[in-house]
């Protein structure tokens, strides 16, 4: 990283060492307009960053997640409801904030699954162990039974081909 970059993201440096890539590359994204910022920009920027690297891991695979969910919703619709939020009273935010169901700590998040499956999987049948072919009874040029291999018979068609272009 430049020194402009270190600068930039001075507020993630003991989290950096933890991050994906995908993450890494969208902070150094980030940074690299941060010299263009204003000096209060630039310190809001910073504090969000503090913010974030404060936050556990589980609370910003959350904070992920919601994002991910907001962005879904069309644009009227994420300005209309972050209006009417605004317009509520403090005390009314805070019993909005009570009603929310607690955050459910040291368990996994459920990770979405897609549910168009090219194939079904078979149902769990128990621990049959899977039939086993013994390597006495494998061919050594080809490695497969020797039940399906044919018995020295493959030159043999190669020759009557070529036989029989030479006699036409």
């Amino acid at each position: 990283m430049t020194e402009s970059q270190h600068q930039a993201l001075g507020p993630l440096s003991e989290l950096w060492h933890t991050m994906n890539e995908p993450h890494k590359r969208k902070w150094l994204a980030l940074s690299q307009n941060f010299a263009q910022l204003s000096a209060d920009e630039q310190a809001t920027l910073q504090g969000r960053m503090r913010e974030w690297a404060a936050l556990s891991p589980q609370k910003r695979a959350a904070a992920r997640l919601n994002f991910a969910g907001v962005q879904k919703l069309p644009q009227e619709d994420k300005k209309a409801k972050w209006e009417a939020y605004q317009a509520l009273s403090p005390e009314a935010k805070q019993k909005l904030a009570a009603q929310q169901p607690p955050a459910v700590t040291g368990a996994a998040l459920a990770v979405k699954q897609s549910t168009n499956k090219l194939v079904t999987p078979p149902p769990a049948t128990g621990n049959k162990p899977l039939p086993r072919i013994a390597t006495g009874q494998l061919a050594p040029a080809t490695l497969l039974p020797t039940a399906l291999v044919p018995a020295a018979s493959a030159p043999a068609p190669a020759a009557s081909v070529e036989s029989t272009e030479t006699s036409q």
